[in-house]
């Protein structure tokens, strides 16, 4: 069985979305940044990040709108996505 792509959605995730806590759950998972471990994965980029708000069906437009938020918000790679969007300090 496929799994189908949901339709795009037009609207930036952002920490207040219905979905954010998906979206960090997911990219804290086992197939983005792995906080299950001791040693986690990032490559200074938001490779996972993109990715992730894709695979949740967000257009591109919307994707730019939140990675532009999170880069405002110090969230210039995966891992700071949720140390500091997320977790603010």
């Amino acid at each position: 069985m496929q799994h189908q792509k949901p339709a795009a959605t037009c609207r930036p995730l952002l920490p207040r979305h219905p979905r954010w806590d998906e979206f960090v759950e997911r990219l804290a998972g086992p197939n983005a940044c792995n906080f299950q471990t001791d040693r986690w994965t990032c490559f200074g980029d938001m490779r996972f990040t993109t990715r992730t708000l894709r695979e949740m069906g967000l257009d591109e437009q919307s994707i730019d709108v939140s990675t532009a938020y999170f880069r405002d918000h110090g969230g210039y790679c995966d891992c700071e996505v949720i140390f500091n969007v997320d977790h603010p300090r």
